[in-house]
């Protein structure tokens, strides 16, 4: 991963928590391993683990199914704040496709 983060991470800045959230935003119906969340986010398996777990008691992610000995977990849509948030993920995404229109790159200073 590089440290380029998308819209979401640069409007409510680049914390661990954001950059797990944007991850399970860009790719949401997908189940992940905590550790394939540190490797597609480059951040520490222990920083991982740490917030994937605030998450998971936050419910804003759901254990969904195991494979082997690896527990995954994805969004849960049904909670109302991870709806909001993928509304404004959307929402940044349609922003994006705006700015990229006919072909244009808008690039701001």
């Amino acid at each position: 991963m590089t440290n380029e983060y998308g819209e979401f991470c640069k409007i409510l800045g680049a914390t661990p928590k954001n950059i797990i959230l944007e991850e399970l935003l860009a790719l949401r119906g997908i189940d992940y391993g905590i550790g394939d969340v540190a490797k597609n986010t480059g951040l520490s398996r222990a920083t991982t683990y740490i917030v994937m777990k605030d998450l998971l008691n936050e419910h804003i992610i759901k254990s969904s199914r195991i494979i082997g000995r690896t527990q995954l977990y994805k969004l849960n849509e049904n909670n109302p704040n991870v709806k909001k948030l993928i509304e404004m993920f959307n929402l940044l995404l349609d922003k994006i496709v705006d700015e990229h229109k006919d072909g244009e790159l808008v690039v701001e200073h």
